[in-house]
Order: structure tokens, then sequence, then C-alpha cells
């Protein structure tokens, strides 16, 4: 046992293929312990067996832990771990899950044997307190007595009044979602217990908002002003300063929904970054039309270090991206893919598109992703998505198709279910969904040789296949076959365990 009992334990799981943390376990924990507490997180969550699990609940809770955090950003139900679709796109898989358990899967957590392990943590410390967070969280019903606290939204503020509740003997709602206010100073300490591994890429936040209100976007921090949301620059460099000279990282995956909204923002951070002794190089999310329009924003943002960019083009069709808030003509977002690609070749492109969308047919969409597939094209990957509107309801936010369907041809039920004034059908765009990514992932029969990287549509394997010791070559050259993958991953989580048990 470590001779720092923690105060707090926190599950999570790595974004895969490859290895990839998830920011919020670990921003949760910084927040933690720079109040004092001790917190040990535990990755791998879905792929330890029982009494692995067992051993490392063990090790780690003791009577004075406080509480127990299962973060379920990026846990997923037995359902979906297939390994044989470890590079399949991860739409493909979801609808597995939908199609055998409906909305919510029969543990949030992705373990079937999640009531075992709570009995076990229990029964070594019955007092201690068992709560959920991160973006699946608020689909955990009341019924389920699994988790006594649910935290919903920007979890720092509820965890630290879940400890400090706790620590002083006080009762704490089923339900936190306290606000968080200090988000442009906060940052991310990764800790010696956490096991990093020499040269890992580590997520790195730089916003936690969007100044943009797409149609369909339901994503509660919507609608900021640019410098409402956005982490002080010299700030971020610092933190990229620190992992370096610990770790010796220079491999990032920034958390922003669109790194470039504005030129003013791209500068900053450009300025920051080329204050640093050495290059660094990073994926995030951005927009292309913002590209074409503010051209010379290209240069600055490859000269900041991005080499893996994932766009949410949505749609290819002029007049269903207008629909949705996307207004740049389509030919003109493709000429500016093509010049991206002769300016920045070793950038790695990846979109994102939505089926479903109005004034897309299935032939507009085949039609789309034709295109996508011919030689010269300049996207490495692609990600199709169904149309997603959810509901309406007071307890959540609500996107302006969910608030209005009627006003863009959309009939909902209650369940999430749509028609489309035409007559076509969520259920149609999800068929369409598998039937294109399918073809943009291209493996063969025996599932073990695949298309160029890109094509399973993750720009994120920049970073998380450069974790388990691919190359951008690799990734270029085919090389990144499934067998072989999964052969490096198990090396290691192998190498993780070990390490674990040092602790």
């Amino acid at each position: 046992m470590s001779s720092r009992e923690p105060d707090v334990v926190l599950f999570t799981d790595v974004c895969s293929p490859g290895f990839g943390r998830y920011a919020g376990t670990y921003r949760i924990a910084s927040e933690l312990r720079d109040q004092g507490y001790i917190v040990q997180i535990i990755e791998y969550f879905t792929r330890w067996s029982t009494d692995e699990i067992k051993s490392i609940i063990s090790k780690f809770i003791t009577k004075q832990c406080l509480w127990v955090g299962v973060s379920t950003t990026f846990l997923s139900p037995d359902v979906q771990r297939k390994r044989s679709d470890i590079l399949r796109p991860v739409f493909t898989i979801n609808q597995n899950w939908k199609k055998d358990y409906g909305t919510i899967p029969p543990s949030i957590t992705g373990r079937d044997d999640w009531e075992e392990v709570v009995e076990y943590i229990r029964s070594i410390n019955p007092k201690i307190v068992i709560a959920a967070g991160g973006a699946k969280a608020d689909l955990i019903p009341e019924s389920d007595k699994t988790f006594d606290v649910i935290t919903t939204g920007q979890g720092e503020t509820s965890a630290l009044e879940l400890s400090n509740a706790l620590y002083e003997g006080r009762k704490v709602p089923r339900i936190l979602t306290l606000p968080y206010n200090d988000y442009f100073n906060c940052n991310i300490k990764f800790d010696k217990d956490d096991i990093i591994f020499p040269g890992e890429h580590l997520p790195i936040e730089i916003a936690r908002g969007c100044i943009f209100k797409c149609s369909f976007c339901n994503y509660p921090l919507n609608g900021k002003k640019l410098w409402e949301f956005n982490r002080k620059p010299h700030l971020v460099r610092e933190d990229i300063e620190d992992v370096h000279e610990q770790f010796g990282s220079t491999g990032f995956m920034f958390c922003d929904d669109t790194y470039n909204d504005a030129p003013e923002k791209v500068k900053r951070f450009h300025t920051e970054f080329t204050k640093l002794d050495y290059d660094i190089q990073f994926s995030t999310y951005a927009r292309m039309d913002l590209i074409v329009s503010r051209w010379e924003t290209a240069k600055l943002l490859y000269e900041s270090g991005l080499r893996s960019v994932f766009f949410g083009v949505e749609s290819l069709n002029t007049e269903s991206a207008k629909s949705i808030g996307k207004g740049m003509d389509s030919e003109k977002i493709k000429d500016g893919l093509y010049r991206l690609k002769d300016e920045c070749p070793d950038m790695i492109i990846c979109l994102g598109l939505i089926v479903g969308l109005p004034h897309d047919t299935d032939e507009t969409m085949r039609e789309s992703n034709q295109w996508l597939q011919r030689p010269d094209c300049p996207v490495d990957g692609v990600t199709y998505h169904p149309l997603h509107i959810a509901p309406q309801s007071p307890l959540l936010d609500n996107s302006k198709m969910s608030n209005n369907p009627n006003k863009y041809g959309y009939t909902v039920d209650d369940k999430g279910g749509w028609i489309r004034n035409d007559g076509y059908e969520k259920d149609d765009a999800i068929v369409l969904s598998e039937e294109l990514n399918n073809l943009c992932f291209n493996v063969s029969v025996d599932g073990d040789e695949m298309d160029k990287f890109g094509r399973v549509g993750s720009f994120t394997f920049f970073n998380r296949l450069q974790n388990i010791g691919y190359t951008v070559d690799d990734f270029r050259q085919g090389r990144c076959t499934q067998s072989e993958c999964i052969k490096k991953e198990q090396h290691l989580m192998a190498e993780y365990k070990r390490r674990l048990g040092d602790i």
C-alpha cells in the first residue's frame, strides 16, 4: 500500500485505439490536490478483470477514504468493447449498444460486474460514498442505487464540496451541479502517481465553451464571448513547459471546441508557443470556414504546432450547411481543404459529417462520400453520425432544433426518434451512417488490414497511436494493423499495471 493513503479514488478509462487520457478526470484531481486532498486516478476501468479490479480496490481504498468516483465519459458497455472492432468508427459500435439495449445501457459503467464491484468496495468501507461524473452521468436513473451522488456540469466545485462535506461529516444531496467560475486560471497538474509515460501525448484544456450556436448542438456552454471561456495563453504555455520538464512531452490533445474561433486567439497562442525552446505538436477541433475567410491564420496554426485537426463541416451540401448555421459555400470549403493540404502536407485532416440534416438525402451524402474517397482528396479521415435531436427537457440544455423541431422540418418523439417532413427518419440516417462509415473504413474480410490511418475517422489517433509506439509514417503507410494495435495496447496496459503495483 502506498504511504499516501488516498482520500479520493477516481476511476476512468482511456480513449482507444491507442492510449489517450481524458482531461476531465485529471482536472478534478488537480482541483482536489490543490486543496490538500490525496487523489489516486485509475485508468482502464472497463478493461480490468473482476479479480484485478478487486485487487486495485483493496490496494487503494481504505476505511479513511472519503469517496470513490467514476468518470463516465469514455466508459463503454461490454457490448461495445469487442476487440475485433478496435479500429472501427466509434459510431458503429455505439449503434450495437443502442440496438441491443435502448437509450441507457445495463450499466453506465461499462462493467457487467458493477454491482459486485460496489459490494466489494462497501465491504472495505461501508461509509464510503460512490459518485459518478462526466458526460454520461445524467443518464443514470434515480433507481440506480449503486451511486450515492451524481455530479453534472462542470465538476470542480461539486467535487470539492463533496470532499469537504464528507471530511466535515455533512450530508450531501444525490445531485451536485455547482458552477465553476475560475476556469481562466485553472490547470491540470499531473502527479507522480498518475503513471505518465515518458514523452506521452497529454490532454491540455484550452477553452471550455463555444462562441457559436449551431442549430443541432445542445452543448451547455454555447454562445460565449471570446475570452469568457478561454484559459489565459501564458498559463497554457506554462502547463506545456511543466509536463515537458517532468515527462519530456511535446505532443498534446488540445481540449477546445473551436480552437480557431477568432484570429486574435490564434495569434495570442501562437505568440506563447513560439516562446518555447522546442517544437510542439497538437490536435484539436477547428472550423474550416474560418480558415478560408482568414487564411493568414493557417500559417499561424501550423507554426503553433497544429498537426491533426477535426473540422465539424457537418455537410458538403451548401443548402444543408446553411440551414444549421454554417453558411460558407461547400465548394469554397473543398478548395480550402486542398489548399490547406498543399501548404501543410503533414497535417492530418479529419471531417465530421451529419446524416439527416435538412436538404440532405441519401444521394447527396453518397455523392459527398465519393469525393472523400477520391485519391486526390485532401481529407485523411471522416466520421459520419446520424442527426441527434433530443426531446425538449427542462432538465437539460436544448439545441435550437430541440426547442423548435418543426421550424427545421422535423417531428420528434419523446425517445429522441425523429421524422423529417419528407418522410426521412432517424433510423434511415443510422443505417446510412453505418454504410458510409464502413465504406470509409475499408477493412479486409479478416479485419486485419486497414486503409490509410485517417479513414477510421478520429483525429486524436495522431496522439493516441503515437502513445503506443506508432509514428506518423506508420499512419500514412497503413502499417497500423488491427492485430498489431491490439498487441501494442496490451503491452502498454501491462506496463501501466506493473507501475500501478509499485505505487
